[in-house]
């Protein structure tokens, strides 16, 4: 099985102007933003061949789970082989944060921990059908 970082996420106190910082520093273009529940945004932006997700809560709202926090969110590793390595893992003990999921046409996750306490995120995107789904207006997250 072959793994790559498929992206890392970084939770952001303004989320405008950690865009606005990627884009000037790097060149990084926004691909998609969300409006989540609780007042929570999301935008991912490519930079080369890699994507960045940029998670904002905003000044006034506060992490409330384990795995909220300002800084490094997770790291996403990705796979072409969701169900064989999702099943090796578990059988290796890996500790996951509940069962893997569709969030939208043409993603798999799973989230996980490492013994430092990380947040690892299986991913599997197929990038035809996220594009069309994006494209479409139905990213379902």
């Amino acid at each position: 099985m072959a793994f790559s970082i498929e992206h890392v996420t970084i939770r952001v106190r303004d989320l405008e102007a950690s865009i606005d910082y990627y884009q000037r520093m790097f060149g990084a273009q926004v691909i998609l933003r969300r409006n989540l529940a609780g007042g929570k945004k999301i935008a991912f932006l490519l930079i080369g061949d890699s994507m960045l997700e940029l998670m904002g809560f905003g000044p006034a709202n506060e992490p409330v789970d384990s795995r909220e926090h300002y800084g490094v969110h997770h790291i996403g590793i990705k796979t072409d082989h969701f169900e064989a390595t999702y099943q090796d893992l578990k059988a290796k003990g890996a500790e996951f944060l509940g069962e893997p999921f569709e969030p939208t046409a043409g993603i798999r996750l799973c989230f996980m921990r490492d013994p430092n306490g990380v947040v690892i995120e299986l991913a599997q995107r197929d990038p035809r059908v996220f594009q069309s789904a994006i494209n479409q207006g139905t990213v379902n997250w």
